[in-house]
């Protein structure tokens, strides 16, 4: 089998879910050839500098504006044009890169790839069947459109509000986000925390910002060292260079045993290892600690999609919510000392999480190219 994943590396989640559809494909498929696109780098490396770094500039520098232009997305069909047709225009790019590969089924994990296909099937220029995955805990107007052959989304309410939007039900599929087949896997907890030189009997607070760092860690962390019990700290920083500096020179001050973390690819270790993960709620940073029956203190949600992961979480009870994290101390701390509490939403993360996400996604494949 031959199969294209189409992709754009705004932040680490989509690139994240179409690793972890081709780690599950190369466990499940025979003999197969799977290539992952990271689309707008691969029609222009320039164009891609411009635009994913004017997206991340924006998120960082002006939230609100951001999330203002997500809202009004939804709604407004003269920026929904606007898209379309830049989108259009890229198209046509990507259509020598499908003939020479030639696959038996090509998935999109991004809103810019999933219509740049829609396009193309709409002018008849592929005829393979597409598969758009969602990765994050709402849908938007951008997700959607004509021509797509199957959605996998996070959740069964995703799925009915699809359904609202005009998308055809026996078209969308619950399977959850997919992660990477490692946070399948068991950890051994007193072999890795000697590796990290922490205390495996000590409660393990495990601090990120996803890929690039984002949020108030440096802030919370601060916050979390006022905190009078016994607890140590992971924080993982990214690719986030002056956040990780910062940091180390916060550690000096604190009398939490702290093991600071720059980028890694082994965000399962850390998330199996830990009591607590206080993070900002991106998509596929969800999933995984679904997956992982780790509950979740969320700050620094970005305006827009990562407010619509908070309220799932906050509606299930799978959080707490620290707003910006400016004054977290009291928050963590009672629930730190609730066990009940912390056990449930232990529970809770279990019911929610969709540890065969990966694996049904492969059968759907199989299904769509039989």
């Amino acid at each position: 089998m031959k199969l294209l994943i189409l992709s754009v590396s705004a932040g680490g989640g989509h690139i994240n879910a179409a690793e972890a559809i081709k780690a599950h494909a190369e466990l499940y498929v025979p003999d197969l050839d799977v290539e992952i696109i990271d689309t707008i780098k691969y029609i222009n490396p320039f164009l891609d500098k411009l635009i994913i770094g004017s997206y991340l500039k924006s998120i960082k520098l002006y939230p609100s504006i951001f999330g203002m232009l997500y809202n009004f997305a939804e709604t407004d069909d003269g920026l929904a044009t606007v898209s379309s047709k830049f989108n259009e225009l890229m198209a046509n790019k990507i259509i020598p890169l499908i003939d020479d590969f030639n696959p038996d089924i090509i998935i999109s994990t991004h809103p810019f790839s999933t219509e740049m296909l829609s396009i193309l099937k709409s002018k008849m220029k592929i005829k393979k069947p597409v598969i758009s995955v969602l990765t994050d805990y709402a849908p938007h107007s951008f997700w959607i459109h004509p021509n797509i052959d199957a959605y996998v989304v996070a959740t069964e309410e995703m799925a009915k509000d699809m359904a609202i939007r005009g998308v055809n039900p026996s078209q969308v599929f619950s399977f959850g986000i997919p992660v990477h087949p490692d946070f399948l896997v068991n950890k051994d907890r007193d072999d890795f925390f000697k590796e990290l030189e922490l205390d495996p009997n000590k409660l393990t607070l495990l601090l990120m910002g996803g890929s690039l760092g984002m949020g108030n860690i440096l802030e919370v962390y601060s916050q979390l060292s006022k905190i009078s019990m016994d607890f140590q700290i992971i924080a993982i920083t990214g690719n986030n260079k002056k956040l990780l500096n910062a940091l180390n020179e916060a550690t000096e001050n604190s009398d939490k045993p702290t093991k600071i973390v720059g980028f890694t690819k082994n965000v399962n270790s850390y998330m199996k290892c830990s009591d607590l993960l206080i993070t900002k709620p991106g998509g596929l940073t969800v999933s995984e600690a679904l997956i992982s029956n780790l509950p979740l203190a969320i700050f620094s949600a970005i305006p827009g999609q990562e407010e619509k992961n908070a309220e799932f979480l906050l509606k299930h009870n799978l959080a707490i919510d620290l707003g910006k994290g400016n004054d977290c101390e009291y928050k963590i701390q009672d629930l730190l000392i609730d066990n009940n509490k912390l056990d449930l939403m232990k529970n809770n993360c279990k019911y929610f999480s969709k540890p065969d996400a990966g694996k049904n996604i492969i059968e759907l494949i199989k299904n769509m190219t039989q």
